[in-house]
């Protein structure tokens, strides 16, 4: 992209997040020999939610060569989903090979960024009691960041040990202990089977169960990442053939009663059946369509509820008490407690507080729905981009990609003020209520539209996490910046 508009008259621009996103913007703006921004970071480094979500055999869902950046691919991956550990190393690395950590601020959170309309310029302030100005504020705070621990009666006397999967206790041996594992999402997919090898007892309470596809997580051989260092076209390739199958993919989520997702169920059902004792085949195989809620990778989750040490309780956790917890009014004695409960990923952007023209925060903004351009611009909020916002997940590709495109529309975005010589850009309320409403009305035709509960809703059941198509699709969309949508303010 031709950045030589903004390069002569770059903003200070403040991002929130030194995660993926807020790393992929940094690196950018450095190679574009933009250097007038700062990252202000809540934790001790980067990474993110790969920082945070260390539990046991934590790791990605998406192929690592195309789970990582475009302009940073790394040769030796040692396998094709890679773990937690080896996700940190690649994202510390890439900060550390572009130089970013001299512009991080770490431990230091954003509590609230405030746009000043007689100057133009947004006020942050920080948890260190610090006030920043910014002519540009992003933030990289992404969807997955705050977990959601359910209030469940009784909590306070429960006399074990309990906490969040993202808070995972490195310092508790559970080695023979008796221990509950509430909630059945991709975190528990991942490190229930080595806590049922580990512990006397695991009892899993579930919620609805998940569709399981086999996770078939080879190692790459010597000669392979040979290749990839030395025949650079050969990894390109690689990664985009991951990238294609990756979108034929998403034919099956389109709808829930089309012919591939039919299909895709079908063989899903089969091979969880043939894995499952009769006495949890009711419990485990699911009555939605594959797709409503996220597909979970794993080899050996179903294998490991058959276990004798292993029982899964369907019925909701009525309360702890003091030596464990009661369902169905059974107590049940426990150790330790484990809330595999995903995040609150609906509150866009909390717990900071954002403050636009007239005095509006951008919760009031987003009731009951939040409204945006591309998922990164609001009305009424002059300079302000989010990167991974609403409606730019996905269910069956690389959210790296889609970042990158976000990136690059946000730099288009900055560029064109530039050579408007304007102070301020943000989207027409008239484009974003149009393009909301083509959202909403293709969103409306998808998977995830079905009758499931799935963490892409909301609590009004709008779908406000999942972009509508393609990752292509979203790609076609952010090359380029529409004028006609954008007002421009000097």
């Amino acid at each position: 992209m031709s950045l030589s508009a903004l390069r002569a008259s770059p903003p200070r621009i403040i991002i929130a997040g030194a995660g993926m996103s807020g790393l992929c913007l940094a690196i950018q703006l450095k190679r574009a020999g933009i250097e007038t921004f700062q990252v202000f970071e809540k934790s001790s480094d980067v990474g993110g939610t790969w920082l945070d979500n260390h539990y046991p055999n934590s790791g990605c869902d998406i192929p690592s060569h195309l789970y990582s950046f475009s302009f940073d691919r790394r040769h030796d991956w040692s396998q094709k989903y890679a773990r937690q550990p080896e996700i940190l190393r690649y994202f510390q690395s890439s900060a550390d090979k572009f130089e970013i950590r001299p512009f991080i601020q770490f431990e230091t959170s954003i509590e609230e960024a405030i746009f000043d309309e007689s100057t133009k310029v947004w006020t942050v302030t920080t948890s260190d009691g610090q006030s920043h100005e910014a002519d540009v504020f992003v933030s990289a705070v992404g969807q997955l960041n705050r977990p959601k621990v359910p209030q469940i009666d009784g909590a306070d006397e429960f006399q074990g040990t309990s906490w969040h999967s993202a808070c995972w206790r490195d310092d508790l041996d559970l080695s023979g202990k008796d221990v509950a594992v509430i909630g059945n999402g991709a975190s528990a997919i991942q490190f229930l089977p080595g806590l049922a090898e580990q512990a006397k007892s695991v009892t899993l309470f579930q919620r609805s169960p998940n569709w399981i596809h086999p996770l078939k997580n080879y190692h790459y051989p010597a000669w392979a990442k040979w290749a990839f260092r030395w025949l650079p076209l050969a990894q390109r390739l690689h990664r985009g053939w991951i990238f294609l199958l990756s979108e034929a993919r998403f034919v099956a989520f389109a709808n829930g009663e089309n012919f591939a997702n039919r299909e895709y169920r079908r063989w899903l059902t089969r091979r969880m059946n043939k894995v499952a004792t009769k006495e949890i085949k009711s419990d485990v195989i699911p009555d939605y369509p594959p797709g409503c809620k996220r597909i979970l990778l794993s080899s050996d989750y179903i294998e490991t509820l058959n276990r004798e040490n292993v029982r899964l309780i369907s019925a909701p956790l009525e309360k702890f008490d003091a030596t464990g917890v009661v369902a169905e009014g059974e107590s049940i004695p426990v150790d330790a407690a484990i809330f595999a409960t995903g995040f609150q990923t609906t509150g866009f952007l909390q717990p900071m507080r954002i403050v636009g023209r007239n005095g509006v925060s951008l919760e009031e903004a987003y009731q009951p729905c939040p409204k945006t351009l591309l998922g990164m611009m609001t009305a009424g909020f002059p300079n302000l981009f989010m990167l991974y916002g609403p409606n730019t997940n996905l269910g069956h590709n690389s959210i790296i990609f889609m970042v990158e495109c976000q990136v690059n529309y946000l730099l288009n975005c900055l560029n064109a003020k530039a050579k408007h010589q304007a102070q301020l850009v943000e989207p027409k309320p008239e484009a974003v209520e149009e393009y909301d409403h083509q959202l909403q009305e293709k969103l409306d035709a998808t998977i995830w539209a079905g009758d499931c509960a799935s963490w892409y809703k909301n609590a009004q059941g709008s779908i406000v996490n999942n972009w509508w198509g393609t990752a292509t699709a979203f790609w076609r969309r952010t090359r380029k910046v529409n004028m006609a949508q954008m007002n421009f303010e000097e």
